[in-house]
Formats: C-alpha cells, structure tokens, sequence
C-alpha cells in the first residue's frame, strides 16, 4: 500500500469542555441505565415469578403471592419470540390475580426441541405446536393453585396455535389473539375471542374484523357482539405495529377486561408499563458506548483510499454467487436445517468482497487485542445480557451454541470486509455496503422459501446488528483501529443469528 492510499489520523488534546460535556454525558447515561434496571427489577413486586419446566417446554409462572387459587392463562410468544417479549402483558394479567403461563414455543428461546419443517400442512410445524400447548396447560391444569377453566392469549403466529388449541379443548374460557391470522375462526368456535391488532395492521385488521363478521356483518371495531353463547371483539391499538402491540396501554386494557370478563374472576389492578422503560435501557445502553469507547487509549489509524470502480464491483460481484449457492439444496448445521447454507453464503460473500478488496491493494489492519475486548466485553457482557433479560431470547445456548460455531464460517469472512469497506467510508459507502449484503440475503431466501426461507428472522437481526454492534464497532474503531473490531464483528454476529433465529429440525430425505 502506497502512502497515498493511506491518511494518518493524528490525535488532538481535547478541549477542557468536551471533556466536562463527556463526563456529563457517560455519568447521565450510567444514571439513566441503573435507574431502568431498578425500575424493571422492581415491577415483580408482590408477584411470585417461577421459571420451570413443564411437559419439556420451558415455562414461566408469574401469580399474586400467597393467594391459594387463581383463573389460569397460558402465553405463545409469535414467530422468532420469546417469553420476555410477553413479559408487560404477563405482569398484568398477574396483578389481575391471574396464574400467567408463559412459554417458550419449540425452535425458540430456551426451548431445545426443534420445529418440524414441515410449515405448509396444518398437521405439521401447526400441529407439534398446538400439542406443545395442550400438554402444557394440561400439567398446569393439574397443579391445585389454579382454577379451571383456561385461557389462551397469542401473538401472530401463536394466535392460530391457541386458537387450535381452545377448539379441541372443553374447558376454555376465552382467547386473546393478537396481530391474529387463523383460518381455524367458525361462527361458533372460539366462543370468547378478543382480536387484538396494530393501527398500522392493516391486513391483520381486517382478518380481526372478518371473525367478528362471522356473527354479525354489520360489526365494527371496537364493538363487542354478542349472539347466544358466542361473543366477539375486535380493538385497534392506535400508532403501532406487529411488535409495538404488545406494549400497547391500549392492548394491556383490553385483554386484563376481557379476561376479567370471561372469567368472573380477577381484580382491577394496575398495568405494568415498563415496556417503554426496557426500550429506553437499550438505547441508553447503546448511546454509553460512544463515551466509554472515547476512553480507550488512542492509536494512530490509517484509513485505505478505495477507489468508486473498486467499491462498486466489491458490493456487487458477490450477489450473482450467493443467488447460485441458494439455489442448490440447502444443508444445516448440527441438525438445525438451513444455518450451514447461510454460513455459506455469508462466507462466499465475504471471501469474494475480501478478494477484489487484496487485488486493490485494501487489507484490515493488524488485529489490536485491547479494542477486541471491549467490542466483545461490552456487547455481549453488558448489551447481550441486558436484552435477553428485558427484551427477547439473546443468548445461544443449547444447541444453539454449536450453529454459533458453524455460522463462524461465514459471519467472520463477511464481517472482516464489512468492516474493510466502511472504515473511514461516508455514511453513503457505509449504507449501500449494507443494503447490498441484505438485498444479496434477501434475494438468496427468495429462491428458496420454503428451506433459506426458514431463517428470514436474520434479515432485521442484521439491520438492528448494524445498527447496534455497528456504531460500537465504529466508535471503538475511531480510537484502536479497524483490526480491532473485524473478527469481533464477525463473533457477535453469529451469535446474534443462533441466539435469535427459530430452530427447525433437517427434514427427513424422501
């Protein structure tokens, strides 16, 4: 590399206000980080929270304390989930006087058994799911602190696995179905059903809307109808999506009365609200890594001079070879269908950037041991702990931890050019470098929906990874150097795919 390919960054004594300015700002973010935690931690109160696991299925009970009986509700986390997602509307229901049950679904969380990948027959990926559900209320029904009857609240993908479930079922008082899509909605089955959707739902509205038609086609939302023994509501929570509705003040109201309602039973409590609190914690959490990455040591740090033509051809080249791979059959990892073909890809696509980048005289900087552990000691010590507890499944266990390995392969490679290619790059480079990598993954699940197709939950992880891992990547680089970021990087990334992406079982040859 010639010197003019390369720019020295020569470090400058900031000035006395900075400094001040920095202070303030690492110790506000450090208040504000330990005041969401003791507000998060402090919402059990006067709640008993026992994690067990019942029929195989890991599951967390919330109930009043010392309270001897209580109506029974069980919780299905939607596709790519978990318990903690539930978390706000399980607390409720728990204040209510309720015994909230809320599981983790096969593939996902901390459940190890494995989705069947048969997903297109109802007596597939559905029927294991709805089994799951009926033998674990059937355990719970069992225990002498809950009353029967049971009832069921989901989100998305549960919403057709509860449904199911309270259909084949006689002692059910009523379902909550969120964000819902189920054909299994009759005129007379479920008898109880309140259909929960986000304002900007718009196609989940309107199949809300078409269950409570089922009885009266005059009906609109946010009318309860009745007719005999069958009654129906549809709600809208205003400003909100298909995650956003779980957080909802409105959907918290909504399901606390209906189950109040149906059930007979329960107590008007307050709502726990801390959603907001949790989102708050993880932008604080990300933001504290601006001034804490400020404190490591300075280095002199050379940023290459890559050329149009060459970054042009490095985010382009890759795609039409990605596009080929998917289309051959797929191949998993440890027995968890599809990983090893997308470890494949991301390597294939990192190995062809990482290729035209050396023809251009463009290489990562020699790795720097200090900027690696804090990268790795913040993200997953710090940031990775704080979001599996307060937000979704994040950690890789199980067998989850031998698909992080094999997706090294190809998080690594892809992550070392990712990080060659946006240091010291605009924040355009640095746009189209990643739109390019998503639209070369998105494009590869395209032609093989109904296998790649399996991980397509890896494709926000990757935007929510670039924005998050990404900018502690790039503030931590701008003190110790790309090198010290580029495997980290790769590190983390496999672990954010194994530690959130539902896990199907390889399907059997023919």
């Amino acid at each position: 590399m010639t010197d003019s390919s390369v720019r020295g960054r020569l470090t400058r004594a900031p000035l006395p206000g900075l400094v001040w300015l920095r202070t303030l700002a690492l110790a506000g973010l450090i208040l504000s980080c330990l005041a969401c935690v003791w507000v998060l931690e402090t919402r059990f109160q006067g709640l008993e929270v026992e994690t067990l696991e019942i029929a195989e299925t890991p599951v967390t009970v919330y109930r009043m304390a010392q309270e001897a009986q209580r109506p029974l509700v069980v919780m299905a986390h939607g596709f790519g989930g978990s318990r903690q997602m539930m978390d706000q509307l399980a607390v409720s229901l728990a204040r209510q006087g309720m015994a909230v049950a809320s599981l983790d679904l096969p593939g996902h969380g901390r459940n190890t058994a494995r989705l069947s990948p048969d997903i297109t027959r109802i007596d597939g990926t559905t029927a294991q799911l709805v089994q799951v559900v009926d033998r674990v209320t059937d355990a719970l029904m069992l225990r002498s602190d809950s009353l029967g009857p049971v009832s069921f609240v989901g989100h998305s993908m549960a919403t057709d696995v509860v449904i199911r479930a309270a259909q084949a079922r006689s002692d059910v008082n009523g379902v909550v179905a969120i964000s819902m899509y189920s054909p299994a909605v009759t005129e007379r089955s479920p008898q109880a059903l309140l259909v929960l959707s986000g304002a900007t739902e718009s196609h989940l509205r309107a199949a809300g809307l078409d269950a409570v038609r089922l009885i009266d086609p005059d009906a609109l939302e946010g009318q309860t109808i009745a007719q005999g023994d069958v009654v129906r509501r549809t709600a809208v929570a205003p400003w909100v999506g298909h995650v956003g509705v779980l957080y909802s003040r409105t959907s918290l109201d909504e399901t606390t009365r209906w189950l109040r309602d149906v059930t007979g039973q329960g107590l008007q409590a307050r709502l726990d609200q801390t959603g907001w609190i949790a989102g708050i914690l993880l932008v604080c959490l990300v933001a504290l890594g601006w001034p804490l990455a400020r404190i490591l040591p300075q280095r002199r740090i050379t940023s290459p001079e890559l050329s149009r033509g060459s970054f042009v051809l490095s985010i382009t080249a890759p795609i039409p070879a990605v596009l080929l791979v998917a289309a051959l059959p797929t191949f998993g990892i440890a027995g968890q269908a599809a990983f090893g073909s997308l470890a494949a890809i991301l390597g294939l696509w990192g190995g062809v950037q990482l290729l035209i980048l050396w023809r251009a005289g463009v290489t990562v900087v020699r790795p720097d041991i200090i900027g690696l552990l804090a990268f790795l000691g913040y993200g997953l010590g710090v940031f990775a702990l704080a979001l599996d507890r307060y937000g979704a499944a994040f950690l890789p266990v199980g067998p989850r931890f031998p698909v992080m390995l094999g997706l090294l392969l190809g998080t690594v490679p892809a992550m070392m050019a990712d990080t060659i290619l946006v240091q010291g790059a605009s924040w355009r480079r640095r746009l189209l470098a990643r739109v390019a990598l998503l639209t070369g993954l998105a494009g590869a699940m395209a032609l093989s929906p109904s296998e790649l197709g399996l991980t397509f939950t890896t494709l926000p992880v990757l935007v929510l990874f670039f924005v998050v891992y990404g900018s502690l990547a790039r503030w931590i680089a701008e003190r110790r150097g790309a090198g010290s970021v580029a495997l980290g990087k790769g590190l983390v990334l496999a672990w954010a795919f194994a530690a959130s992406t539902p896990l199907f079982a390889v399907a059997a040859l023919p």
